[in-house]
Parts: C-alpha cells; structure tokens; sequence
C-alpha cells in the first residue's frame, strides 16, 4: 500500500498523525508519504508539543515540504528536522506520486 497525506492547514496535524498511525499499525509495510505545504508548514518554524510517536523513525514514513510554504512561513532549511525532504514544487511531486500507484488523503 502507498499512500500520500497531503496536510495544508495546522490545525489537521493530529488527525493526519492519528491516520497514520492507525494506517502503519495495519499494514507495517505501508509506504507514507506526508506532503506539507500552506499553513501546514508553521509547524516547523515553532514547538507545539505535536505527538509524533509512531511516525517519526519509521522508514517507510517520508516527509516533503515544499520550498513556498517555507517561504510563506519565514522557514529556514536550518528550521526543518534533518528528516524533511524539500521539494521545488509540491504539486508537481504530488502527481508524479499518484502516477506512481500512491492513494491520495487530503486532511
């Protein structure tokens, strides 16, 4: 199973961190990728105590941001955790993933 979540708006972190966990505790081989861009992305520029357990470390969970939500939130490269990929456009790896089998979840 692949599965894309595409998170745009802050106050969707934990329903997507829930989804998640529930998805890689049904299947441990799942492939995740979680898409952040918009509002989303503030999340990196500031601590807010999110529960992250059970997604974060796991190899099959990938983590994208895109290079305008960092611009439209003041975020840095050196703001963003070491596991946080950048892409020059989110959208454009979105399609490329759904081309490549992966389900798409917009929380």
């Amino acid at each position: 199973m692949k599965v894309i979540f595409h998170i745009v708006e802050i106050d969707k972190w934990e329903d997507t961190m829930s989804n998640i966990r529930d998805l890689v505790s049904r299947d441990s081989d799942a492939k995740i990728e979680i898409v952040v861009m918009s509002k989303a992305a503030a999340l990196f520029g500031r601590y807010v105590g999110m529960d992250f357990e059970g997604v974060l470390g796991n190899p099959n969970v990938k983590w994208v941001i895109g290079e305008k939500g960092m611009k439209d939130n003041n975020i840095t490269k050196e703001m963003l955790p070491s596991y946080v990929r950048i892409e020059p456009s989110v959208i454009f790896h979105i399609v490329k993933l759904q081309n490549e089998g992966y389900a798409y979840i917009r929380l």
